[in-house]
């Protein structure tokens, strides 16, 4: 699912500035983007939506570099599920799921 985002570290010494992106995929946890700046792993990043007010709180997980000149990959986690406004099926790992057996 494709949503435009404005990201930026949150509290960033280098007052990089906003971002404007967009996700290449979404779950309840989180999401991942392609940006042309680097955010190492840990980083918190504020993260906006561009056609709603919505805003959270992010932490980097993950970050690769993509062919030069073409920027860096970045998983992150929201802070709150809810952000995407989406309904994912259940998860798998909240307390009480069980596991679908396998079809014989």
């Amino acid at each position: 699912m494709r949503i435009s985002l404005l990201v930026n570290a949150l509290d960033s010494q280098d007052q990089t500035g906003w971002e404007q992106v967009e996700t290449l995929l979404i779950s309840l946890h989180g999401g991942m983007i392609r940006t042309r700046q680097e955010f190492p792993t840990g980083t918190t990043l504020e993260i906006r939506m561009c056609d709603k007010d919505r805003t959270t709180q992010a932490r980097v997980v993950w970050m690769r570099s993509v062919d030069a000149g073409k920027g860096f990959e970045l998983g992150f986690e929201v802070a709150e599920p809810g952000f995407w406004e989406v309904k994912f099926p259940p998860d798998r790992w909240q307390a009480g799921a069980r596991p679908q057996a396998a079809p014989p």
